[in-house]
């Protein structure tokens, strides 16, 4: 609902704003070039980024409003527009660009800035209102950067750098195989002819939006989770889409007053975005191309592609992937529990700790101490696991202390690969002895994923190690593979 409602926004805001340079005809082109041409149809079939949504219908907004306000400026108009900056700004930091599209409209010469610092300067009252509104975000922003934290309404996340000076990710973020703007919206390049006739036939319209343009994609380019890989096409830069359409918008006009030649040729450059742009989409949706694991080797062997080979799948990426994140949102898996112990009973051999005195369910937990280290190693033939890619494991666990630790460092909740008896890939999670209390149960978990092409005869192991001097009950290990699904 709310994708659909910024949606009905977005287009019939930008129709607004197009119509005020453009025929009807070069404005309904430019839409359809937006919707199929973008990342805007995935996002408003699939719903795929509600915040991307609302962030494009607010730039929108204030598009329109810079425009009324240069041209009679309002108390509803500067209340609304600081508003919707102010929000832009808190929520993501490359929202601070919308602040020169709002001072720099109109503004192209010596004359046209004085003209405009005496309409800032006669409406004084109403300027500083969009300002202090505005400020009021960025002030938010830098001293409460954790409010609605993961929400829809900011998107920092603690324990990154907000921040870096310089655009240290720019390559990546237009050029990357994972995510790149440039390589899976390529549409984005008519902005750069079209930036050339806008300066040409607008110009008090040029400096503020390439101004904003620019500093928009060297701030965003600064943030540290511009590189995250769960933002196909940069989906997280849409608003610019706000913007840019003006000068694509121009472009597209001077397609149309062109001779036949001129229109068929940047009609079949066009038709070559929007194709390619859909069949990635369509690729992005069949779990083809997945921004997790795609390289540079990957994305060329899939090009164009509808049956990747195992052959291309070689190529696949899993090295730095964060499993907890990735694995986080359970709605791509079909999650099924392919192990469960309970320890009601002797797995065989361990009878003398097996024991009722402490459970989490049932009647009985197994408990080790320095005398048996380990519970029993759970071992996967890895030839019984699905063929598709990415495959992940999820171990769980219950654990009590009855005692204090005095280590900080108790054991390790443990999954690896075995390969002709050596281990590799090896991930742990790491129990700290201060973060339980005891004779309280606390339940942990591991998340893995099969890192590569696999061969049949290797094995996935799982077991508990614990290294601390007083005993610890275990109970209720459950071992749940993730299988990807078809979208």
């Amino acid at each position: 609902m709310i994708v659909a409602i910024c949606s009905i926004i977005t287009l019939l805001g930008l129709w607004i704003v197009l119509r005020w340079y453009f025929s009807a005809w070069t404005t309904v082109v430019t839409l359809l070039l937006l919707c199929f041409g973008t990342n805007f149809f995935l996002m408003a079939v699939y719903s795929g980024a509600i915040q991307a949504s609302i962030l494009l219908a607010l730039m929108v907004l204030v598009v329109w409003l810079t425009m009324r306000w240069d041209e009679k400026p309002g108390w509803a108009l500067s209340v609304i527009l600081g508003l919707a900056m102010g929000c832009m700004v808190f929520i993501k930091s490359a929202g601070f660009a919308s602040i020169l599209l709002f001072l720099f409209w109109g503004v192209y010469n010596k004359d046209s800035f004085r003209e405009k610092w005496k309409n800032f300067l006669g409406h004084a009252d109403m300027f500083l209102t969009v300002l202090v509104l505005f400020s009021g975000g960025v002030a938010m922003r830098m001293s409460l950067p954790q409010a609605f934290e993961g929400s829809l309404f900011n998107d920092y996340v603690t324990g990154t750098k907000a921040f870096c000076f310089l655009a240290p990710y720019l390559y990546l973020v237009l050029f990357s195989a994972k995510n790149g703007w440039i390589v899976y919206t390529p549409l984005v390049l008519t902005a750069i002819p079209g930036f050339y006739i806008l300066a040409e036939r607008n110009k008090p319209v040029f400096y503020a939006v390439f101004l904003y343009s620019l500093a928009f994609i060297l701030i965003f380019a600064s943030a540290p989770n511009s590189t995250e890989p769960n933002n196909y096409g940069q989906a997280r830069m849409t608003e610019i889409f706000a913007v840019l359409f003006i000068p694509i918008g121009y472009f597209v006009n001077w397609i149309t007053e062109g001779k036949w030649l001129r229109k068929t040729l940047s009609g079949i450059i066009l038709a070559a975005f929007i194709a390619l742009n859909l069949f990635q989409t369509w690729q992005y949706r069949n779990d083809i191309l997945n921004p997790w694991f795609t390289t540079p080797a990957y994305y060329s062997a899939v090009f164009l592609k509808t049956h990747p080979s195992s052959a291309d799948r070689q190529f696949l990426d899993f090295y730095n992937l964060d499993p907890g994140a990735y694995l986080s949102n359970t709605k791509g898996f079909k999650v099924s529990t392919i192990a469960y112990y309970d320890y009601e009973n002797d797995p065989g051999g361990y009878g003398g700790h097996i024991g009722e005195q402490y459970h989490h369910t049932g009647k009985a937990a197994f408990r080790i101490d320095s005398t048996l280290q380990f519970i029993p190693t759970y071992i996967l033939p890895l030839n019984k696991v699905p063929g598709k890619y990415p495959i992940g494991i999820r171990a769980t666990i219950e654990i009590l202390l009855p005692d204090a630790a005095a280590e900080e460092n108790i054991g390790s909740l443990i999954i690896s690969q075995r390969h002709d008896g050596i281990l590799h890939h090896y991930r742990s999670f790491i129990l700290h002895g201060s973060d339980y209390k005891p004779g309280k149960w606390y339940e942990i978990h591991l998340d893995y994923m099969l890192t590569r092409p696999f061969d049949p005869g290797d094995e996935l192991i799982c077991h508990l190690w614990y290294k601390g001097k007083r005993s610890l009950w275990a109970d209720d290990l459950k071992i749940e593979l993730f299988e990807p699904v078809d979208k």
